[in-house]
């Protein structure tokens, strides 16, 4: 598995809502890959200001082609994107 971390550039809020559609539909299609994920914020009930999002990929390759063809990375919504291994120790499986 693998923790994928984005931080939107700023003032993005506009071209997050013009790709929003896209990225919602890009998402319930890779769905079986997502174990979880969301969007994060500075408050509750701000605005989102980037996502986190843990996927059962294989590799660190597979999960980085993931998120490459995420329409808010190839739309230029995330100013940076971090890729790590992600071990799940809690809650127990």
């Amino acid at each position: 598995m693998y923790a994928i971390v984005c931080f939107d550039r700023p003032e993005s809020a506009a071209l997050r809502d013009a790709h929003r559609a896209a990225h919602t539909d890009f998402l319930e299609k890779n769905s079986a890959k997502i174990v979880y994920g969301g969007p994060l914020k500075g408050r509750a009930d701000g605005a989102s200001t980037g996502a986190l999002m843990v996927v059962d990929c294989a590799t660190r390759e597979e999960a980085e082609a993931f998120i490459a063809a995420d329409p808010f990375r190839q739309a230029g919504v995330y100013e940076s994107v971090a890729v790590r291994a992600f071990k799940q120790v809690f809650p127990r499986k």
